[in-house]
């Protein structure tokens, strides 16, 4: 006997990574921001959310909330500036 359509579709889709249940590595448990501020010389916490060509992951791979990829943009712009991270390849 075959499943109904319906069934094989909410099977399939769960079986996939949903971008959206990833949560906010700068984002406390709860919801409450545990980080106010990215530092543009703190480079651990930048790196994993560059490529190796420099460029910004987007927010659908990193998991990283809207407003920790501005905050995030901008320290990685300030560093950039600075010469501690390199331009784009």
């Amino acid at each position: 006997m075959t499943t109904p359509k319906r069934t094989q579709n909410q099977n399939r889709n769960q079986n996939r990574n949903d971008p959206r249940q990833k949560q906010c590595t700068f984002c406390a448990p709860n919801g409450e921001n545990k980080t106010l501020y990215i530092d543009y010389k703190d480079f651990a916490a930048m790196k994993p959310f560059t490529d190796y060509f420099g460029n910004i992951r987007a927010r659908y791979y990193s998991g990283v909330c809207l407003r920790h990829q501005k905050m995030l943009k901008m320290a990685i712009e300030k560093a950039r500036f600075m010469g501690m991270l390199a331009y784009r390849k």
